[in-house]
């Protein structure tokens, strides 16, 4: 079971890895770039949620900076490959832009599948203080590298404004939480069905958002605003054009 978690965890690493360096190239950001952002995107969270919990277990360095050398090769190796395939299919990339989108959503669902199961695992100790703890830190771990990654691009992060991001990977984290703390507890293969249940949760909504363009709601949807402004306004113009 534990061959099974690892190949599942190395998917999502490259799962992850590609989708960040496809956001790196739509930003048109060099080699270094692309794979900065990568690693950004894939490790990103679990630095930042090691930092915010590692103290309450005693860890002194984020697991990133210690034990995770191959899973960063992993990374890098990913994140190059996806920057030859657009180097040298540079037009087919450009002309099929919004079937790599598609491509870079189904990815980064499944990486933030991964990492919330793999983030909620590492601190299920923490649910002395509340069971919300572990999920919170599943979701951190997940979506706090496409965050990170988006502030550095200068844009306003995607969980931010489109799709049901941050609520798919906490429904996510919390199915794996009560799968491995409740229904298959003890168990030898508890880690690889919480962590399967947790990434067709996430995978599932996110889909769903897509498919049926589910959105959080605005407060102001200001592009809608002023299109229909824009509209009025127009039609006021050919109104007295015809007077």
């Amino acid at each position: 079971m534990e061959t099974v978690l690892e190949i599942i965890h190395f998917i999502g690493i490259i799962s992850f890895s590609a989708a960040g360096a496809m956001v790196a190239i739509d930003n048109e950001t060099d080699w270094f770039g692309v794979v900065f952002l990568s690693v950004i995107t894939c490790f990103g969270g679990g630095l930042i949620r090691d930092i915010i919990a590692g103290q309450s277990i005693g860890r002194e360095l984020p697991v990133v900076l210690t034990d995770m050398n191959t899973e960063i090769i992993v990374s890098i190796s990913t994140a190059t490959l996806i920057f030859l395939l657009a180097f040298i299919f540079k037009r087919k990339y450009v002309e099929e832009e919004k079937f790599v989108d598609q491509i870079n959503n189904v990815l980064d669902a499944f990486g933030i599948g991964v990492f919330s199961a793999a983030g909620t695992a590492a601190y299920m100790a923490l649910d002395i203080y509340s069971p919300v703890v572990p999920m919170v830190l599943g979701m951190i771990s997940s979506i706090g590298g496409s965050i990170t990654r988006d502030v550095i691009l200068g844009k306003i992060p995607v969980i931010l404004c489109k799709r049901i991001y941050a609520l798919a990977t906490l429904a996510g984290s919390a199915v794996y939480y009560i799968t491995a703390k409740f229904i298959v507890v003890g168990q030898d293969y508890c880690d690889v069905v919480s962590t399967v249940a947790c990434v067709i949760v996430i995978v599932a909504i996110r889909m769903c958002a897509t498919v049926f363009e589910w959105n959080m709601p605005k407060a102001i949807d200001f592009a809608k605003i002023r299109a229909e402004s824009e509209e009025k306004n127009e039609e006021k113009a050919t109104v007295s054009a015809e007077k």
